[in-house]
């Protein structure tokens, strides 16, 4: 599903909002096609003159949505409500009435509605008997009555008329208006989810859920089948083109069956969540990253484009830090970065940890995202030195930590050589203590660069010191507490890279590039024992 060239967040969430309104504008003008509960027969308001129209229209929309005044007038029925709950409290053949799982996530039980709005009445009982048509007969001008149900399934077309959404009537510009009726649309739509709202349809997962018990256990999401097809080609299709209705007891709604993997009760809440709000951002409540690789998942399963977009361009913003500017082509990139290792992206402990998963997750066959796999290979090779040290980085697969090495390969030229060799070095620190036999295999990895460095260094000598890196040590006059210990590590390196072959072209670049230092030994005796410390060396390497 990943496109040629993916949306960056912003970009992302309004394309989310934008298509969550046309979908639900959609479902308004083909609500009689899409399990309506409620029509009503409309008549000129002279009684003398025929009803001329029928609207179609779902109860759980009228009850989440509308203010006493639109249901005192067109919504005069009350039915039973001596049911709090949407179904029957009885047990249901194996399928909880509500999920342990569900509510950790933060479904809320409906014996006692939450309702965002304040004009908002009791939650009435569900309607028990799928399929069932409420008929309503009013006298009112058909136009007028079409715009102001509209109004509840879009937020748009009836502003002024429908100031009651508002906490108060004050005058505000079009621009927060607007933001402040998707807002109110919002908290709505997800009331109407949480509290089961004459919901007609489960949504059942069987796997192991759990951590602690390695048993099977099911858990079940009430939804509603009017929002699930307009938003999701897949659920359109199995919900629609059902032959004839599943096997279920009378009373109750339908089930489908969602498979897991990919599906896991934490990723279907947040899809869900999206798919009545058309934002990841509808609670509180936050995901961790392998959360959200399985919405990605999820997003793929359903074909819902738009939740794809954005929970990537989240992984790669909000949860790794730009991910190497993943969305960059090649070129881009080089010419962003100058071709300068380390500078393209986020080297901090998280990113390090998460970018393996990150690799793995984008080459999975029922994956293949090319613009996180991209991200990911860039982000491992710029995290190369102590952010190699992690057991996610051992832990991948050979043919994966060959590529990493491969890339860092790459990276070796003059211009990167030394910020490379400087994080060799600090790497295989941070590795001497640890005993673990992941160590070993991260240790293997760093020295196999660190080889490319060395010949690198040896074999280009003259133009390795004529980089900014080294002239910076020689201008500051060694006063950096490090620069003494980089001194070192270099005559390590040129020691190590040094052969037949480079030997003669090794000592014509120290004969270039340092006699300087020679003259400047002398006057560094008076002005920086500093500095004589680390021209002595360097003199022994000429």
């Amino acid at each position: 599903m990943a496109t040629d060239s993916p949306p960056a967040l912003q970009e992302a969430t309004i394309n989310s909002t934008s298509v969550w309104q046309h979908d639900l504008e959609s479902l308004f003008h083909l609500a009689k096609d899409r399990f309506p509960d409620v029509v009503w027969t409309l008549g000129a308001e002279d009684d003398d003159q025929p009803a001329t129209e029928e609207v179609w229209g779902h109860k759980a929309i009228v009850y989440a949505r509308a203010p006493p005044s639109f249901q005192n007038r067109y919504f005069s029925f009350r039915p039973n409500a001596s049911s709090p709950l949407p179904y029957s409290s009885s047990p249901n053949g194996g399928y909880p009435t509500a999920s342990a799982l569900s509510l950790s996530l933060g479904l809320e039980t409906p014996g006692v509605p939450r309702s965002p709005s304040p004009y908002r009445t009791g939650s009435p009982a569900p309607s028990v008997a799928p399929g069932t048509v409420l008929r309503l007969s009013t006298s009112i001008n058909p136009t007028l009555f079409s715009n102001e149900l509209e109004y509840l399934y879009t937020g748009k077309g009836m502003g002024e008329a429908f100031e009651f959404l508002f906490d108060s009537a004050e005058s505000r510009d079009e621009g927060d208006a607007e933001e402040l009726r998707m807002d109110k649309l919002r908290k709505d739509l997800v009331f109407m989810w949480r509290s089961r709202l004459y919901s007609d349809v489960r949504l059942a997962l069987t796997g192991t859920f759990s951590t602690s018990h390695h048993e099977d256990s099911t858990a079940v999401f009430s939804s509603h089948r009017f929002i699930l097809i307009s938003r999701s080609s897949y659920f359109h299709n199995a919900l629609v083109s059902w032959p004839s209705a599943p096997k279920h007891r009378p009373g109750e709604p339908l089930t489908l069956q969602l498979p897991s993997p990919p599906f896991t009760p934490a990723s279907l809440h947040f899809t869900l969540g999206f798919i009545y709000t058309g934002t990841l951002v509808f609670s509180h409540r936050s995901y961790d990253l392998d959360t959200g690789l399985q919405i990605m998942r999820a997003a793929l399963y359903l074909s819902i484009q738009t939740l794809y977009d954005e929970i990537q361009a989240r992984i790669v913003q909000e949860m790794m830090h730009g991910l190497f500017h993943a969305f960059l082509e090649f070129s881009e990139y080089e010419r962003l970065t100058g071709s300068k290792w380390g500078t393209g992206g986020c080297r901090c402990r998280q990113c390090a940890r998460r970018a393996p998963r990150i690799l793995e997750f984008a080459l999975a066959d029922d994956v293949k995202n090319p613009h996180l796999e991209r991200g990911a290979r860039r982000a491992l090779v710029g995290l190369f030195g102590e952010g190699w040290c992690t057991t996610e980085f051992a832990s991948l697969p050979q043919r994966l930590r060959d590529v990493a090495l491969k890339g860092v390969g790459k990276r070796t030229t003059p211009q990167n050589v030394f910020a490379l060799l400087f994080a060799a070095e600090h790497a295989l620190i941070k590795l001497n203590p640890v005993i673990d036999s992941w160590a070993d295999t991260v240790r293997d990895m760093i020295l196999a660069a660190r080889k490319g460095i060395d010949d690198c260094l040896a074999g280009k000598p003259e133009e390795c010191f004529s980089q900014q890196d080294w002239m910076e040590m020689m201008e500051n006059d060694g006063v950096r507490f490090e620069d003494g210990e980089r001194i070192d590590w270099i005559m390590s390196a040129i020691k190590r890279g040094v052969n037949d072959k480079n030997a003669a072209l090794l000592y014509q670049a120290s004969t270039n590039a340092i006699p300087f230092l020679s003259i400047s030994n002398l006057l560094c005796r008076h002005w920086s024992p500093r500095c004589f410390f680390i021209c002595t060396p360097l003199n022994r390497i000429k």
